[in-house]
């Protein structure tokens, strides 16, 4: 998966949604997080690249802002790269729904909370289904 696998990845969003133990966000608004979606992806790569930008020239160079106007553009090309890999066959998208739901984990983790909640106790685990998903050959892989 490229750069949707970078660690910085992990760390904004532990910082961002999962620092405040059980006052954080992804715990508060678990059903919102579990797992992380698409559009949380994009605006962390798109405020990285909005960082990057800001130190391009070794040093900080302020002036300006982390806008919709400017990064627009930017998010929505994060956006439709993450469905463009969902869409291009049935383990890219078996990958993308692993990572996704692992790192909810990771920062729920990161939040104090290791036990399963409670919505997924009832349901089929999605990295479970995933793995047995993955197991399949595709019918494309045997022609």
């Amino acid at each position: 998966m490229g750069i949707y696998e970078h660690p910085i990845l992990q760390d904004v969003i532990n910082a961002q949604w999962f620092s405040k133990k059980k006052k954080s966000d992804g715990i508060v608004f678990g059903s919102a997080f579990n797992p992380i979606p698409d559009p949380v992806i994009a605006l962390v790569f798109t405020a990285v690249e909005y960082a990057i930008k800001q130190w391009a020239s070794g040093f900080l160079v302020s002036g300006s802002q982390f806008s919709e106007v400017d990064y627009h553009d930017v998010y929505k090309r994060h956006l439709d790269g993450l469905e463009q890999w969902r869409h291009f066959s049935t383990r890219t998208a078996q990958a993308l729904a692993r990572h996704q739901q692992r790192l909810y984990s990771f920062g729920r983790s990161r939040a104090g909370f290791h036990d399963v909640p409670e919505r997924a106790k009832t349901r089929f685990d999605n990295a479970k289904l995933a793995r047995a998903a993955a197991a399949i050959r595709d019918a494309s892989d045997e022609e």
